[in-house]
């Protein structure tokens, strides 16, 4: 007779695992509404309201890619491999923070 094997959720035979929408390796995932700069662009906090659907977190990525090479100099290929601190400073200069 064969020997059954239990695995619980969560032990280290098991096949479960968890989507992480927060988790900066798998956001890239997401799908974004292309804006244009303008639409995206904070100006005083407050007085200029966005759009319902885009990610405040993430205004740079509903760029086209042409629009985002013009605002940003590079491609979102070459913003993504830079250090976070400098895509918070990149980001903040063309006032998409």
């Amino acid at each position: 007779m064969g020997a059954t094997i239990d695995i619980q959720p969560g032990s280290a035979g098991g096949d479960y695992f968890q989507y992480d929408s927060d988790n900066s390796v798998n956001w890239q995932i997401k799908e974004y509404k292309i804006y244009p700069y303008e639409t995206l662009v904070v100006t005083v906090r407050g007085q200029h309201s966005l759009p319902a659907d885009v990610d405040r977190a993430r205004l740079e990525r509903h760029l086209s890619p042409e629009e985002f090479h013009r605002v940003f100099g590079m491609s979102m290929a070459a913003f993504d491999r830079l250090a976070e601190w400098k895509k918070q400073e990149l980001k903040k200069q063309v006032r998409l923070f």
